[in-house]
């Protein structure tokens, strides 16, 4: 059994989950859904007057579902400002508004985002006992790279970790991958010496593979890989388990 020096851990649905509850509500027609739009009244009257939060949103779903079916192919990451205004052009806002409008409305996306997220105690005993053997890095798929180290931050994961790589600054998104061969090179770590852990088999298993790295594939519902799919080195029910695996 290989040994280990570094492990790269996603961020979203690995280390860190999100609590859909802390979310405000929004009402779209007949239902009522948990959505970051559900506190943008005062934003969205500044910047598209007249727009109702649900027009929004379902332009913003459009914009989304556009994106990505292209980053299925291309692996593409879109900033997320780039979304919004994308979707502010679509209600028929002018240049200047989806401009600026894109910017405020995506900070504030995050910014509930944000708030929705967790750290469960296990994964936080987890990272403080494993930084004491390996090095350690987040490898995340965000569209925001600022947000992204605010929720780090937030949970006291950067003192936690040696580096940190996220998709909107490096333009290009898991399986791709630049994200595990930047995270390699920032900890001078070899392929051989490294696994990845993740909780998305296309993204994360799929990065692993792409990067000649091993994974740990976090299969909470216990679906098992798909069919036909190369197997990761490693199959968890939850991030706890690791030091399981690897010993």
């Amino acid at each position: 059994m290989p040994r280990y020096d570094g492990i790269l851990l996603d961020l979203f649905g690995t280390l860190v989950l999100a609590d859909s509850s802390r979310l405000p509500t929004l009402r779209i027609g007949d239902l009522t859904v948990r959505s970051t739009l559900g506190c943008f009244d005062g934003l969205l009257e500044h910047y598209a007057p007249g727009v109702a939060p649900d027009v929004l949103w379902r332009a913003l779903a459009a914009v989304t579902e556009e994106l990505v079916q292209r980053r299925t192919g291309d692996h593409v990451e879109e900033p997320s400002r780039a979304r919004f205004r994308r979707a502010l052009a679509r209600v028929g806002c002018g240049a200047r508004a989806c401009e600026e409008g894109g910017a405020a409305l995506a900070r504030a996306h995050h910014r509930v985002l944000a708030d929705a997220t967790v750290l469960p105690p296990a994964h936080a005993a987890l990272l403080e006992a494993l930084r004491r053997t390996h090095r350690l890095a987040v490898v995340s798929n965000f569209d925001d790279t600022g947000s992204a180290y605010d929720i780090l931050h937030r949970h006291g994961v950067l003192a936690l970790v040696d580096t940190v790589v996220v998709s909107e600054s490096l333009g290009l998104r898991k399986p791709h991958p630049l994200m595990v061969e930047t995270a390699m090179r920032a900890l001078g770590l070899s392929p051989d010496a490294t696994i990845l852990v993740g909780d998305t088999f296309a993204e994360d298993v799929g990065a692993a593979h792409a990067a000649g790295i091993d994974a740990a594939w976090i299969d909470r519902d216990g679906v098992g890989p798909p069919a036909g799919a190369v197997p990761p080195r490693f199959v968890l029910r939850a991030l706890p388990d690791l030091p399981r695996a690897l010993d």
